[in-house]
């Protein structure tokens, strides 16, 4: 049995969705070239807890053609088909029953992932969570699995079971000795989950 179960938010715990940037350009027919600059870098920066999200976005809000507060446009960015998927919830159960210590393990700034954890209560279903804008690094740089351990006690990391559906994120995490699993379907999810756990034999 794995004694760490750790599961990326987006894509995984819940349904992966478009990208705030493109849904926000076709509803508001702005181009995406002028919302890209701000993600690819002060919003990077929000991930790993340098900035404030709230602090940076109010010089964009004009370019961005948006007439509302922040909160409201914080509140339209995360409210977009966020409901963690019934499937996946009801396998980190069993893993919990079972002694497994599970983890939500993801790339967020606090707004976002205050959001995902208390008001959509993933706080009910995981043990704890791994979120980069507190660890200091994203899922992409080695020092956050470093970090990941060290949170976690400092385990064999062949006993960190992970599932993400990036690529280049699983291989990070594999890297680091991680038993780190692509994600792409529930189902598949739930059959190697219960495996390790002991459900199959």
């Amino acid at each position: 049995m794995k004694k760490y179960l750790l599961l990326d938010a987006d894509g995984v715990t819940i349904p992966a969705s478009t990208y705030f940037s493109t849904r926000y350009a076709n509803e508001f027919g702005i181009p995406v070239e002028i919302l890209l600059p701000f993600f690819k870098n002060e919003f990077l920066e929000c991930q790993i807890g340098k900035k404030d999200l709230k602090e940076v976005l109010g010089k964009y809000l004009q370019s961005w053609q948006w007439n509302k507060s922040i909160d409201d446009l914080l509140q339209y960015w995360f409210e977009d088909g966020a409901m963690p998927v019934a499937d996946i919830m009801a396998v980190v159960k069993m893993a919990r029953d079972e002694g497994t210590q599970t983890y939500l393990a993801t790339d967020q700034e606090k707004y976002r992932a205050e959001y995902l954890w208390n008001t959509l209560v993933l706080c009910k279903h995981f043990d704890g969570s791994l979120f980069s804008h507190v660890i200091g690094s994203c899922k992409n740089d080695p020092v956050y699995w470093t970090r990941v351990l060290q949170l976690l006690g400092n385990p064999d990391p062949s006993e960190v079971e992970f599932w993400d559906d990036d690529e280049k994120v699983v291989a990070v995490a594999k890297n680091a000795g991680i038993d780190a699993h692509f994600f792409t379907t529930a189902e598949e999810f739930k059959r190697l989950v219960l495996v390790s756990c002991n459900h199959i034999k």
